[in-house]
C-alpha cells in the first residue's frame, strides 16, 4: 500500500486494524462518524467491522454509505462470538482489496482482551496488525457515579478494562463537564494507564493518520490483571422489535422516558411519528437520557427498536412496546441471553 502522500508507511502484507472500545453509548460510532469525514483527507481508504449485542444493527445503519466496505459480527458480544465470525470478517475485507485500513467497532459490553486474542492470534496475525486500541470514555457518566443513572460496579468494571489496554482514550461529553470534573477524569485515568494519550471530545479528535503513523500496539500490548469474574454481558439481555407503523410522538417520548435506567441502560433504533410519517428519526438513550433527530440517509432504515440492559424483565417491556404501537401484531425479537 502506497502512503498516498501522508507519510504514513503501511507495509502490503499485513492490514492495520484500529481496535475501537468503549462501554454502551459512551460515543463510539459518533467517533467513528468523524473518521469516517476525515477518511478523505489521510489518502487511505478504511473498511468497518461492526459488532452489536441486540439481533440487530442500528449503528451498521449509521456508519453507511456509498463505496464504504463493511461487515457485520453476529453472534452476540464479539469477545464471545465465534472467533471464525471476527476472523472471516477481516480476512474478507483484507483480500477485497477496498480498503487500506480496518476499523473495528465492538459491542460496548465487549472485553478487550478478548479481541485482542483473536487479532494477534496466528491464524490472522499473517494478514492483519492490531495498529491501537482506542477507547471511548463516557467522562460525563464516568465523573458522576450513583447519580441516579442505575449504573453498577460491574459496569464501571469493564470500563477500566478497556481504558487499561487502549493507546488512546478519548473522553466523550466532556462539554457537559467543567474544567475541575474533567481533570478529576484524567487523573483517575492516568492511574489506571499512564502512557495512553488522552483526548477531550468533541474539542479534541484522535486523529487517524497519527494513530497509523505510529508504532504498531500490537508488540507493546500488556494485559491488564485478570479478575475472577464472569463477562459484563452474561447479566445482560436485548430485545428487538420493529414498528409496523408510524407512533405518536408524545407516546414514543413517554415510552422512552418511563424507561428504568437500572434495568434498561441503552436504547435506540429508528422510529416513525405519525405526525410526519414521511420522515425517519434515529433515538438513542443512555443511563436514562435521550435524544431523538432526523435522520437524513438513503435508503431509509425500516423501524426497529432494541433495549439492552441486565436481567430485562422482557413480558413487560414487550407489553409496553405493544401499547406503543397501537398494533394488534408486531414483530417481537427474543431476548438475547449474553454468552
Amino acid at each position: 500500500m502506497s502512503d498516498s502522500g501522508t507519510g504514513i508507511d503501511l507495509p502490503a502484507q499485513r492490514m492495520p486494524v484500529i481496535l475501537l472500545t468503549g462501554f454502551l453509548g459512551a460515543g463510539k460510532t459518533t467517533l467513528l462518524l468523524r473518521w469516517l469525514r476525515e477518511s478523505p483527507a489521510t489518502g487511505l481508504r478504511v473498511g468497518i467491522v461492526m459488532n452489536e449485542f441486540g439481533a440487530e444493527s442500528v449503528d451498521g445503519q449509521l456508519v453507511r454509505r456509498p463505496g464504504l466496505p463493511i461487515r457485520q459480527v453476529d453472534g452476540g458480544c464479539v469477545c464471545c462470538a465465534p472467533e471464525s465470525e471476527l476472523d472471516r470478517a477481516c480476512r474478507e475485507l483484507v483480500r477485497s482489496g477496498e480498503c487500506d485500513y480496518l476499523v473495528l467497532e465492538t459491542s460496548g459490553l465487549a472485553d478487550p482482551d478478548s479481541v485482542i486474542d483473536v487479532l494477534t492470534d496466528p491464524d490472522l496475525v499473517g494478514e492483519v496488525r492490531l495498529q491501537a486500541v482506542v477507547t471511548v470514555l463516557d467522562a460525563a457518566w464516568f465523573a458522576r457515579p450513583g447519580d441516579g443513572s442505575g449504573d453498577s460496579i460491574g459496569e464501571r468494571v469493564l470500563a477500566r478494562r478497556q481504558v487499561q489496554f487502549a493507546q488512546v482514550v478519548a473522553l466523550s461529553k466532556c462539554d457537559l463537564l467543567g474544567p475541575a470534573e474533567i481533570d478529576a477524569v484524567e487523573a483517575q485515568l492516568r492511574e489506571w494507564n499512564p502512557t495512553a494519550e488522552l483526548v477531550r471530545l468533541p474539542y479534541g479528535l484522535p486523529e487517524v493518520g497519527r494513530i497509523l503513523a505510529r508504532p504498531p500496539a500490537e508488540s507493546c500490548v500488556e494485559a491488564a490483571p485478570v479478575e475472577d469474574r464472569p463477562h459484563l454481558h452474561s447479566t445482560y439481555q436485548s430485545i428487538t422489535w420493529r414498528f409496523p407503523t408510524p407512533v405518536a410522538r408524545a407516546q414514543f417520548m413517554d415510552f422512552l422516558g418511563g424507561l428504568n435506567p437500572a434495568e434498561v441502560v441503552r436504547a435506540k433504533g429508528f422510529v416513525r411519528f405519525r405526525e410526519s410519517p414521511d420522515r425517519i428519526h434515529v433515538f438513542q438513550r443512555v443511563w436514562g437520557h435521550h435524544l431523538i433527530e432526523e435522520f437524513p440517509a438513503k435508503p431509509d432504515p425500516q423501524p426497529f427498536g432494541v433495549l439492552i440492559g441486565p436481567r430485562l424483565d422482557a413480558p413487560r417491556l414487550h407489553e409496553r412496546i405493544r401499547k406503543l404501537t397501537s398494533a394488534g401484531r408486531i414483530a417481537l425479537g427474543t431476548p438475547i441471553q449474553g454468552t
